[in-house]
């Protein structure tokens, strides 16, 4: 009964929806047609008040249509609090299913919505910790021509070697960005331990396509032990611009007992510019998101006026085993650079290599520190300090016990 629940639910939403959009779109054709020029041809002025008053009173008898509209289905949703998983499965294929042939129907008939309606249809997805129906990734593009799956194929260091002047010159702009700090698992329906896998994306305002955080095959799952415990990011490969609005796609999954897959999380969560973003340095946030079987906590810093630092490590004088941190001085929550214990990064014994870091790249205010800081697995730890710059490159040496290292800093603006 739940899952027809659904279905009937859905289908009494879209067909307010489509009223909606019916009325709406008459009220618009009314409003247009008195400015047109023939509105008000051969008549007196008494007779055009006259047109005009029954133009008005037309729409507003539409207006009052609309909302009834809206009223007389608000509050009608079914409770889906106790859907299984099984059945929250089955109303989100039913869903999609009936909407796509709806949008098939309408391309058939040849109304231009209908290869839209196909597109939506597919990203449509039911979920009673969503509210019910919800869009599981990004819709603000057009969907019949976005490739929502394409990796954005801007790399770090963009303006890092463009003559300073030319900066200056062209009026480039220092945008804010985000540091993503942490992605966990703020609860499971299922308990720990699990082992998860699939993708943490970043849409943001430079390009609006994906930038890997997390990406993981059935093969390759983490094992996540407690609450306490992160996903392992591997991104951004360059700096995250905001400009209004950032979105953060999250599509897990995780082996059960059996090694079978089963959907954990799957949704989308927005960030935007805080209010007063103009009188800040930085600030750390954290958002939820409650889908599937577990609910998924989202920690990042938002910085303003912000410089994108790539950074690279070299040895020069022994190995390195251990841990690599950032942070800046306005935000003192560490971001994991390279971990010798848990990456897939490569562990130097040689001197002359370079480490493969798995987070490279760090957004830091213009007129902030950022501190990198080296652990070894022995217990000693020292850091280096760099002042941001606009473009251009900066380096140092650091001696952590027997291992010496040299660490270059690539700085850019981002400039969306």
């Amino acid at each position: 009964m739940a899952v027809e629940a659904a279905v009937a639910w859905y289908e009494e939403l879209r067909a307010q929806e489509e009223m909606q959009e019916k009325i709406s779109n008459e009220i618009t054709r009314l409003s247009l047609s008195t400015r047109e020029k023939g509105f008000s041809k051969g008549l007196s002025k008494a007779d055009l008040r006259k047109k005009r008053a029954e133009v008005d009173k037309e729409r507003e008898a539409l207006c009052q249509r609309y909302w009834k509209v809206i009223f007389e289905t608000g509050g009608s949703k079914p409770d889906f609090s106790g859907m299984t998983e099984a059945e929250r499965a089955e109303a989100a294929d039913k869903l999609r299913s009936n909407e796509l042939r709806y949008a098939r129907r309408l391309t058939e008939e040849g109304d231009p919505r209908g290869r839209t309606t196909e597109a939506f249809a597919r990203i449509l997805d039911f979920d009673p910790k969503q509210g019910g129906r919800y869009y599981n990734r990004y819709t603000l593009v057009n969907l019949t021509r976005f490739d929502l799956d394409e990796e954005s194929p801007f790399g770090p260091m963009r303006f890092t070697d463009y003559p300073h002047k030319v900066i200056e010159t062209e009026n480039y702009k220092l945008s804010g960005a985000v540091n993503f700090l942490s992605v966990k698992v703020a609860s499971s329906d299922i308990g720990f331990p699990i082992h998860v896998y699939g993708t943490v994306i970043v849409r943001d305002s430079i390009d609006e396509r994906c930038v890997y955080h997390f990406r993981r095959d059935p093969d390759h799952c983490q094992l996540i032990n407690s609450e306490a415990e992160s996903l392992i990011l591997t991104g951004p490969k360059r700096g995250l611009a905001l400009c209004g609005y950032m979105y953060v796609e999250i599509d897990l999954k995780i082996k059960d007992h059996l090694g079978q897959p089963r959907e954990f999380s799957k949704g989308l969560l927005s960030i935007s510019d805080p209010t007063d973003c103009a009188s800040m340095v930085s600030m750390v946030e954290t958002k939820s998101l409650a889908t599937r079987l577990s609910t998924m906590d989202v920690t990042y810093a938002v910085v303003n006026r912000a410089i994108e630092g790539f950074i690279a490590v070299e040895v020069l004088q022994g190995g390195f085993h251990g841990k690599i941190t950032a942070y800046t001085t306005s935000v003192q929550d560490i971001l994991v650079l390279y971990d010798s214990k848990e990456a897939d990064a490569t562990t130097v014994d040689d001197c002359g290599d370079i480490l493969q870091l798995m987070r490279p790249v760090v957004s830091v205010h213009v007129e902030d520190f950022l501190i990198i800081v080296f652990h070894t697995g022995d217990g000693k730890s020292e850091s280096i300090q760099f002042i941001p710059m606009v473009n251009g490159r900066d380096e140092g040496q650091i001696t952590v016990g027997a291992t010496k290292m040299r660490v270059k800093l690539s700085w850019s603006i981002m400039d969306p």
